[in-house]
């Protein structure tokens, strides 16, 4: 009787892998697929220093119009520049850059907790989340701050 192996699938999408090994021997113990996209999108070009810094303006536009109390608002806009001013420097600490956002960011989930404006804050949630993954490749490891 034939000896019946347990049949295995995986799937990895919207990421970038590297220097990836998988255990079993193709051909022999297991069949190997892979399927690659390759093209040129907005996402997938490195971000420069400027790009950084306009999408952390973007992010100060977005919470200088939500409609958080004021409070709130001044306390991110306070993050974002500092976040900014870093991404200027010659020796750029991204750790620093990425606690920053986390602190701006954190402003809303305190909204959104308390229910203070909880419309505002969620509107905004929806509008800052894009920008944020823009900026995750840019951060690297950095960016497990804002996971």
């Amino acid at each position: 009787m034939p000896e019946e192996k347990p049949s295995q699938s995986f799937s990895i999408s919207g990421s970038q892998l590297s220097d990836v090994q998988i255990g079993g021997i193709a051909g022999q113990d297991m069949n190997v697929t892979q399927n690659q996209q390759i093209g040129t999108t907005e996402s997938s070009k490195p971000l420069t220093q400027a790009d950084v810094v306009e999408l952390i303006i973007q992010l100060e536009e977005l919470f200088r119009n939500s409609g958080l109390p004021e409070a709130q608002t001044a306390k991110a806009i306070k993050h974002l520049e500092a976040a900014k001013e870093e991404v200027h420097e010659e020796e750029l600490d991204k750790d620093f850059v990425a606690k920053n956002l986390q602190r701006a960011i954190k402003v809303l989930k305190v909204v959104k907790e308390t229910g203070e404006t909880v419309e505002a804050g969620a509107s905004l949630w929806e509008k800052v989340q894009p920008i944020i993954n823009k900026l995750l490749p840019w951060l690297g490891v950095a960016a497990s701050f804002l996971v």
